[in-house]
């Protein structure tokens, strides 16, 4: 992975968390905050075009409100990973890329299913996790904190998904402290630690009994073949206790359409057709 330069969005984002930080003795305009309740009304597309458009001062303003309300500046993209990903993150996305990111921001979505060849696989995992983490749509409920979990297969696998990760954080000037022996990424702004991300691997249901209503992404699903990690797998999105997010990553593109039976109601996403054939 290459370096990537740090966005307009994403330094502005930063700037608007110092801003409301530690003591939140600020104060937000009433337009300020009509502006952000009309750019969260839009749908993802219209906003993102009138974000692109608006002044650095204006914009920040209505990340410090929507931080002051949600606790995150980055509220703008709550349902649109793919654009969290291209305007504060500054990946350059495909279109199979953006398929795959944004079947995970529906409303109801429960369990999705998707191939993403590597070396595409880790990358989207920990584009998941950053977006996951940092916005409050993803959770199932909204009395639950934001918290995404990487589910891996090996140790190997969660390294390099974490080293994506750490990336980003470096790069786009994310909030938090991440420490890569432990696989975990928490943020304390000068007060309680709350966490925002921890890894899994090689586990089964009885392990991850108290885990639920969380948002879990599966690199290289397609290689978790203990009944139990599959086990697991499914625990997570059917706990009874409220099952959370869980997007399931393949890393080939040849796996059986029997593979996305294995997630039982899922939401199937398979890359688009190239237009040039």
């Amino acid at each position: 992975m290459t370096f990537i330069p740090l966005t307009r969005c994403a330094a502005l984002a930063a700037s608007a968390r110092t801003y409301n930080r530690p003591h939140r003795t600020g104060w937000v305009p009433v337009a300020t905050a009509e502006l952000a309740h009309r750019l969260l009304g839009l749908p993802a597309d219209e906003r993102r075009k009138e974000i692109a458009e608006l002044h650095d001062a204006t914009l920040m303003d209505v990340m410090i409100a929507l931080d002051w309300h949600t606790s995150s500046a980055y509220e703008l993209w709550r349902d649109t990973p793919s654009g969290f990903a291209e305007d504060v993150l500054g990946l350059a996305l495909t279109d199979a890329h953006r398929a795959v990111l944004d079947a995970a921001a529906g409303r109801d979505v429960r369990c999705v299913a998707a191939r993403v060849p590597h070396p595409d696989n880790h990358l989207l995992a920990a584009v998941l996790m950053a977006w996951a983490a940092l916005v409050s749509c993803p959770r199932p409920y909204g009395d639950v904190p934001r918290v995404a979990v990487s589910f891996t297969p090996y140790r190997n696998t969660s390294a390099s998904v974490w080293r994506v990760l750490a990336r980003f954080i470096d790069n786009a000037h994310l909030p938090g402290t991440l420490d890569l022996t432990r696989r975990a990424w928490w943020v304390d702004d000068d007060g309680p630690q709350r966490l925002l991300a921890f890894a899994l691997w090689n586990t089964d249901p009885y392990a991850i009994a108290g885990l639920h209503q969380y948002f879990a992404v599966a690199a290289d699903a397609d290689r978790i073949a203990d009944p139990d990690m599959r086990a697991a797998i499914g625990y997570i999105a059917e706990e009874v206790y409220g099952g959370s997010r869980l997007v399931a990553l393949g890393g080939t593109t040849d796996e059986p359409e029997e593979w996305f039976a294995l997630y039982e109601s899922c939401d199937q996403v398979t890359i688009p057709a190239d237009p040039a054939k």
